[in-house]
């Protein structure tokens, strides 16, 4: 996760906001407006990243980007369109996070998180390890690992994978280049 700094909400979920939460509460189904231009909006945060694994989104990401509910849809409903409860993630995040929450949880935006402080990869193995030297918090990291599946095989293979790309000057730019913490 690398920190992500928040932009003001956008105009149009500030205006449908109050009538898609009702909707979406008396019908159980959410209904994107303008989800495109919300992705976008999301995107620009990230600069094409999911906000949780950092892999890329678009257009060479290895997964669709979707919208993130950080406090899930499904027990929280009036926060389904709060625009401090979305972000851009990778279809492996949401699948993996489901509708799982935990107060622990680490957010990309919050004030004063810096990726160095709460996670190190393993060079070896190339999974994520909360650090715990001097932080009373480190089961924030571990909690956000676990439920996010950052060590899954198939985010490890991935990022082994870029980690080989990357010795072979793959990537032009590292806002182009997927996991920028490697």
């Amino acid at each position: 996760m690398i920190p992500m700094k928040r932009t003001a909400e956008p105009e149009f979920l500030i205006s449908g906001k109050q009538k898609w939460t009702n909707d979406f509460i008396k019908t159980g189904i959410i209904n994107w407006h303008n989800r495109e231009l919300l992705l976008k909006d999301l995107k620009a945060m990230t600069k094409d990243h999911c906000a949780f694994c950092d892999d890329v989104l678009s257009p060479i990401g290895s997964a669709d980007p979707e919208i993130e509910h950080f406090k899930p849809k499904s027990k929280y409903k009036d926060l389904a369109f709060d625009w401090e409860n979305l972000y851009p993630i990778c279809r492996h995040c949401n699948g993996t996070k489901n509708d799982i929450f935990d107060d622990l949880l680490l957010r990309p935006d919050e004030l004063g998180y810096q990726y160095n402080n709460w996670f190190r990869l393993d060079p070896n193995s190339f999974e994520l390890k909360p650090v715990k030297a001097g932080n009373k918090y480190w089961n924030r990291a571990e909690t956000t690992i676990r439920i996010y599946g950052f060590n899954k095989p198939d985010k490890v293979g991935r990022r082994s994978f870029v980690s080989a790309e990357l010795a072979d000057n793959k990537y032009l730019s590292k806002d182009f280049q997927p996991f920028r913490f490697l």
